[in-house]
């Protein structure tokens, strides 16, 4: 791994793992190599530990062929050229456009989903919308507008359940108390387990491809 040294006014040290193969350690300006060599020694098992991590999550994020191919629920739905009329003759930007188009198609499905749980556990919202966050799979807010991110529709099924949960439990807690979580249990028992297998999504969220 490449590990890039800043220096800077600071009085802490700071470690960011960019990627599998990049990190950026920044350090007070008058730390001496020695002392930055002993504080990676010290965190040698955490840097290996987040590599592994980061290595099996890139290499799912690989087997997506966003470029050519539609997912649906966290399966192949079907080729691009297979769904877009004339998708091979259009430019790079035309086709991103297209992909895009089908799957805010889709989010119908995303809305329906959403009033069955919502009729389900008795929690509720006014309005529902998509949207186009790169940091969050989606929110809800104080005028009781849910926001769901239309890439949902990728994800599996059980996935988008518990972000709709999520979202859902703060109808009743504006916050992310015991309560709150405790909400959400009641809904999704296994919510920890799906948080952490949606986490493992997240380049879809950071992708410039859908």
């Amino acid at each position: 791994m490449k590990i890039v040294v800043v220096k800077e006014k600071r009085k802490t040290i700071s470690l960011k793992i960019e990627n599998s193969s990049s990190a950026i350690l920044k350090v007070p300006k008058q730390l001496s190599q020695k002392e930055i060599d002993k504080f990676l020694e010290s965190k040698k098992h955490w840097i290996e530990k987040n590599i592994s991590k980061m290595t099996a999550n890139e290499e799912f994020a690989s087997s997506f062929d966003l470029k050519n191919n539609l997912y649906i629920d966290g399966k192949l739905y079907a080729a691009a050229n297979t769904v877009v009329l004339g998708f091979d003759r259009l430019s790079e930007t035309g086709k991103k456009t297209a992909v895009r188009k089908f799957y805010k198609s889709q989010f119908v499905v995303l809305e329906n989903f959403a009033k069955e749980c919502s009729d389900r556990f008795g929690l509720f919202y006014d309005k529902i919308m998509p949207t186009t966050s790169v940091k969050v799979w989606g929110s809800y807010s104080s005028k009781r507008v849910m926001k769901l991110n239309w890439k949902l529709v990728i994800v599996p099924r059980e996935l988008a359940f518990y972000v709709i949960c999520h979202e859902l439990s703060h109808s009743k807690h504006f916050n992310h108390s015991p309560k709150f979580w405790n909400e959400v249990e009641r809904m999704c028992p296994n919510y920890k387990i799906l948080r952490k297998r949606l986490n493992e999504y997240g380049f879809l969220l950071r992708s410039d491809l859908v």
